[in-house]
């Protein structure tokens, strides 16, 4: 996966700010060639009530305005990203099994571990369906 400095330092930030809750935002992009290609990261609220401390959840209607206007400008929706504040940056089994119930086979998810709303990490994992698993997936900024 491909992303703009621009872009991964937003993501960071999103996720410094939100601390200690967890954040989420959509990634909008390019995947041609096997080449993944985030051209933004949106960020969006996160709509969890009960737990957003370790939850996070993208409200239907945000999803349906970001895919219009990636449509508009010939691109698609690639992936999602969210943090873990306090806890690594690599997919929670809660994440593994919302993914597995879900059309999820080759959706980006980049996750942030957050230490003590400071330090911000990215990672990169693409879900595959046949193996109900995450697969670490490279995170190059560009």
């Amino acid at each position: 996966m491909k992303i703009p400095r621009a872009q991964a330092d937003a993501i960071a930030a999103h996720a410094r700010s939100g601390y200690p809750h967890e954040i989420c935002g959509v990634l909008v992009g390019t995947a041609r060639d096997g080449v993944v290609r985030v051209a933004r990261a949106v960020p969006v609220t996160n709509r969890e009530t009960e737990r957003p401390a370790v939850r996070y959840q993208i409200a239907p209607e945000d999803l349906i305005r970001i895919q219009r206007e990636a449509r508009e400008q010939g691109r698609e929706i690639l992936g999602y990203y969210h943090s873990h504040p306090d806890h690594p940056a690599r997919p929670s089994e809660t994440d593994r099994r919302i993914a597995a119930e879900g059309l999820s086979d080759g959706v980006i998810h980049v996750v942030v571990g957050v230490e003590r709303g400071e330090k911000a990490t990215p990672t990169a994992w693409v879900f595959r369906d046949a193996a109900a698993a995450f697969e670490e997936e490279p995170f190059e900024v560009a």
